[in-house]
């Protein structure tokens, strides 16, 4: 393990991976930094003319130090909350919206084949469909939906 902890900065960097702002107690007040790479490390001073203290174990306060980026990995790295369910305001905004696209499908024109050509030949699926949406949006529920899936349009020409 590479590990660098900068108290000043309130930051500690383990395997290159660094966050700040973290706060753990026990540093000494003289503490500038401590490196510390697999089975040893140093701590070195503010004090520019005392020299490293080569260590072969972590002292509590680097321990704890390391137990506060743990908890910012473990925090920035935790699985999204899953979505709430849909309202029923929500599901029935869904279906106007659903149906908004399809109104062009009852205009009695487009399936007319006396008045259209091409006309709509599968006039009676967008029916059923938007028979099927419009109950979520007279009667709407909350929760997730299976919404029914828009028919393709089919065109006759004559």
């Amino acid at each position: 393990m590479k590990l660098s902890i900068i108290p000043s900065d309130k930051t500690v960097c383990k395997d290159d991976l660094c966050y700040a702002n973290l706060i753990w107690i026990g540093t000494p007040i003289d503490v500038h930094a401590l490196q510390w790479l697999d089975v040893s490390g140093s701590i070195e001073f503010i004090d520019s003319l005392q020299p490293n203290e080569n260590i072969i174990v972590l002292p509590d306060w680097a321990n704890n130090a390391l137990a506060s980026w743990q908890i910012a990995y473990n925090e920035a790295h935790q699985p999204p909350a899953p979505p709430e369910p849909p309202t029923a305001q929500q599901n029935k905004n869904t279906a106007s919206n659903l149906l908004s696209k399809t109104d062009w499908t009852t205009i009695a024109d487009v399936s007319d084949p006396a008045k259209s050509n091409p006309y709509l030949s599968n006039a009676n699926e967008f029916l059923v469909y938007r028979n099927e949406v419009r109950q979520y949006a007279v009667y709407p529920v909350a929760g997730y939906i299976t919404w029914p899936v828009v028919p393709q349009e089919v065109w006759v020409k004559i």
